[in-house]
């Protein structure tokens, strides 16, 4: 036994030898190599693999390198790239290096046919698209005017969704996962729906259309349009329990009176002359008082409404004198009282001004009657004379008036 382990302890010692005259052989040639050409190996980093070959580079060194090794460019080293290659940097990568481009990976032209995807990984996972200019560009790697880009799809981001984050609709985002989303509003908003009690969504059948009610600037405070019915004037102030008592939606009447029984049966008069209870005849969703009565469907003559004012005036005496029952003649809806009277003759003014109607219609209750030559300072004589040139003229009330229409000589 003890000889067996001594001549296994042999050849282990003869190994380590041989070894050790191999490294000193490659030290000594390495001394000799750095002797003779005064520079030491050139090394690299090895994720970015070997140097790029120099063959086809200037043989003057000095015009990229200094110092003692070959890791450190010149301060002032400038590569025109355009103008030796055809292909401007521009942006970043104008700041990139060059063996970010330029390493054993194989020809720069191979790669740049591939686009971006050359150089950069799809982190989207083609999910995207090619062009990875549509979102992002060369000055930075970060995208661009994402909102107005995405208003280009299928779900433009306006109100809140524009100031969401991606990931609360694209879950994975974070990692460049922007997987299609449905873009029905319960993808999202299923929790809100859940929680939504006033009214009860789900208990009501409110489950889908969430546009009709909620606009994407908050999802509280919600508009429905509520067709059939338009909330306007004090209706639109309302809480939906005003009228849909006990959560009941449907089936319900639009007439006025269904909700409004209580200000019909208050209101002065309404049951004593049996209005209608058509309410909007007389009022309007703005306030329930004052109201304007419309006589639509009503005799439009005065005196259906105003036969005693028209018997009781003494002042002309309206039914002596036969003035027709057509009020609007004299009178205006302000007031009855204060009558101006559209006489064809001027009596607003001038002489005949300030005079009562007895003063020319001498007949009471006649006014179709009346006398210009009683109450003249001329007499017929004097008058004769004046009217000597006039062909046909005669002492007479009606000649007087159809030559003096107006009053005036």
């Amino acid at each position: 036994m003890a000889r067996k382990a001594r001549k296994r302890l042999s050849r282990r010692n003869v190994v380590l030898a041989a070894l050790a005259v191999y490294v000193g052989l490659v030290a000594c040639i390495n001394i000799l190599g750095s002797a003779d050409n005064d520079t030491q190996p050139q090394g690299w980093w090895q994720e970015r693999g070997p140097v790029v070959p120099h063959d086809s580079f200037p043989s003057d060194c000095s015009l990229c390198h200094e110092g003692d090794d070959w890791h450190t460019l010149r301060d002032d080293f400038q590569f025109d790239h355009e103008a030796e290659t055809g292909v401007a940097l521009l942006g970043a990568h104008e700041r990139a290096e060059c063996l970010r481009c330029h390493n054993d990976r194989g020809p720069v032209s191979v790669f740049a046919q591939r686009g971006c995807r050359g150089c950069h990984e799809d982190i989207h996972r083609g999910q995207l698209g090619a062009r990875c200019d549509t979102c992002h560009d060369e000055r930075d790697w970060r995208p661009t005017e994402i909102i107005t880009k995405h208003n280009l799809t299928r779900f433009p981001l306006v109100g809140a969704h524009a100031a969401t984050a991606c990931w609360r609709c694209h879950i994975g985002a974070q990692v460049g996962n922007f997987t299609r989303v449905d873009t029905e509003c319960l993808t999202c908003h299923m929790q809100d729906l859940a929680r939504a009690t006033n009214p009860d969504h789900q208990a009501n059948g409110f489950t889908s259309d969430c546009d009709r009610c909620h606009i994407p600037t908050t999802w509280t405070g919600g508009g429905f349009s509520h067709p059939g019915f338009p909330l306007t004037g004090a209706h639109a102030g309302l809480d939906c329990e005003a009228c849909h008592t006990g959560g009941v939606f449907t089936g319900l009447s639009r007439d006025c009176f269904a909700c409004h029984m209580a200000e019909y049966n208050g209101a002065q008069d309404h049951l004593a002359f049996g209005y209608p209870t058509n309410c909007e005849q007389c009022h309007n969703t703005s306030a329930w008082v004052p109201a304007n009565f419309r006589h639509n469907g009503i005799s439009s003559s005065c005196d259906v409404c105003h036969l005693d004012d028209y018997l009781n005036t003494n002042d002309p005496d309206h039914q002596a004198a036969g003035f027709p029952t057509n009020c609007a003649a004299c009178h205006n809806t302000n007031s009855w009282n204060g009558a101006n009277f559209d006489h064809d003759f001027p009596i607003n003014g001038g002489p005949h001004g300030n005079l009562d109607c007895s003063d020319c219609h001498l007949v009471p209750r006649n006014f179709s009657i009346f006398s210009c030559t009683h109450c003249h300072e001329h007499s017929r004589s004097e008058m004769g004379d004046d009217h000597s040139e006039v062909n046909g003229y005669v002492w007479d009330s009606m000649a007087c008036y159809q030559c003096h229409p107006d009053g005036k000589d």
